[in-house]
């Protein structure tokens, strides 16, 4: 697909400016890690992009690989994407790609990996014939985001607001949709990771477990009906805020005494 200069341009500056502002309220690369696997081979580049799982639950996530070009007007983006699954602490191979090097094109390539609801959990990003403001930037991005990083946790990191999701079905994963989403809306913010796990059950069914500290706070049948995920997601998160302000009081009384 090709595209005119202006439109370009407006694209490339729009990923510069979208990556410093998103690096004060999320740290990429933490639960899924997102890297480009460069290989020189004489005249042209072998790109791999590489997903990382840091989390001990699979993980449903789609990827998009880009090579976004620029050459003396003419300029073009090419993409790569796709669905995929990553077990617990697995490393996998996503897409490769080759550039040719006996160009003067400035040539950006971009790796994003996403979850099933289009939050950027991994990031990537190589140039090359970049000019020197630019690279100055990118410098400048990373800094800034390791200093966030040691200014917002000195003494380690406390993650918040964790869900992780070990779902085998559709229904399943649409039911850790539906919850994540309730969760976010009702800024819960706990420090206590949730589990969404989903289990084979007798024949053809599975049963949703919600764990906290690996103790189960509520479960129930999958069925596919949405109107029933949904009662189950609001039943769940009314029982997931029960239990956390429980903790919470309990912490508060030992404190006490």
């Amino acid at each position: 697909m090709f595209i005119n200069s202006k439109n370009l341009s407006k694209i490339i500056g729009l990923i510069l400016l979208f990556f410093p502002l998103v690096m004060t309220s999320q740290y990429y690369n933490e639960k899924v890690e997102g890297k480009l696997k460069i290989e020189n081979n004489d005249d042209f580049l072998t790109v791999t992009g590489v997903a990382s799982n840091k989390l001990p639950v699979n993980k449903s996530l789609r990827y998009e690989l880009s090579v976004i070009k620029s050459s003396g007007g003419n300029n073009s983006k090419n993409s790569q994407s796709g669905r995929f699954t990553l077990e617990p602490n697995a490393i996998k191979e996503l897409s490769t790609t080759s550039i040719n090097l006996d160009t003067d094109s400035k040539v950006i390539i971009l790796l994003l990996i996403y979850d099933l609801k289009d939050n950027l959990l991994g990031k990537d990003r190589y140039v090359i014939n970049g000019d020197k403001e630019e690279k100055q930037e990118e410098q400048d991005i990373k800094t800034y985001n390791e200093e966030v990083k040691k200014k917002d946790r000195p003494d380690g990191i406390v993650l918040r607001g964790i869900v992780t999701e070990d779902t085998k079905t559709k229904a399943g994963n649409d039911f850790f949709n539906y919850f994540y989403s309730n969760y976010r809306n009702a800024k819960i913010n706990s420090e206590k990771i949730i589990v969404i796990e989903e289990q084979f059950n007798m024949g053809r069914s599975t049963k949703i477990l919600i764990k906290i500290d690996n103790k189960l706070v509520f479960q129930f049948f999958a069925q596919p009906k949405e109107d029933y995920l949904q009662s189950m997601a609001d039943i769940s998160l009314r029982r997931v805020s029960r239990y956390l302000q429980q903790l919470k009081r309990d912490e508060e009384s030992i404190k006490r005494y």
